[in-house]
């Protein structure tokens, strides 16, 4: 009664001596309702973050569901920190800050051109290079996902899927702004503009 109703813990270990008993007590059915019991063989001890083991399956489950609706929506919104880098980074933007006006006369305007090139692009690496650390302490601290292969797998996950709106939005924000800037100006082009984009 304890493993179906108020248990402290939502997992256990048990033991046994050899793999055909394993593999039969993990695909019997050890209760009448299939949803009490999520039977699977452990993985391997160095894999289990035993700090988290004791935390109950479904809290889990609440928070990686919370996680992933807050990272969906920032997989939405990214192209606003996207932009301002865009914007932020320049020489123009560097040169009003008071000292760094020398920036956009040194050696003839082509240090400008320079970091212009090449600013935007490093500062758009070094925050794509935070964000695993990013969804390591959401996993870890936030999720309590309770192997480190689990933490792993959300990581190259949700990474992936913010170098592909990375990518979505490097490429295609450039067109779309220009697009926006010509349909405001010839209206009555709209759908034309839009079709050669």
């Amino acid at each position: 009664d304890n493993a179906v109703g108020n248990a402290n813990s939502s997992t256990a270990f048990v033991t046994f001596k050899d793999r055909f008993t394993t593999t039969t007590a993990g695909g019997s059915p050890l209760s009448s309702d299939a949803d009490v019991l999520d039977v699977t063989v452990a993985p391997d001890p160095r894999d289990i973050r035993w700090e988290v083991a004791h935390v109950n399956a479904i809290i889990i489950k609440g928070r990686e569901a919370t996680a992933n609706i807050l990272l969906a929506l920032g997989l939405l919104l990214w192209s606003v920190p996207v932009a301002f880098i865009q914007a932020v980074a320049t020489v123009e933007s560097i040169a009003t800050v008071p000292g760094c006006e020398w920036l956009a006369k040194f050696s003839g305007g082509q240090f400008a051109a320079f970091v212009n090139g090449y600013l935007p692009v490093v500062a758009l690496l070094c925050l794509i290079n935070l964000l695993p650390f990013i969804f390591e302490l959401i996993a870890t601290a936030y999720e309590d996902r309770k192997t480190y292969s689990e933490v792993q797998e959300s990581i190259n996950g949700r990474f992936f899927h913010y170098q592909l709106a990375n990518i979505y939005i490097t490429v295609t924000a450039a067109s779309a702004w220009d697009s926006l800037a010509e349909i405001l100006n010839h209206p009555s082009n709209a759908l034309w503009i839009l079709g050669k984009t």
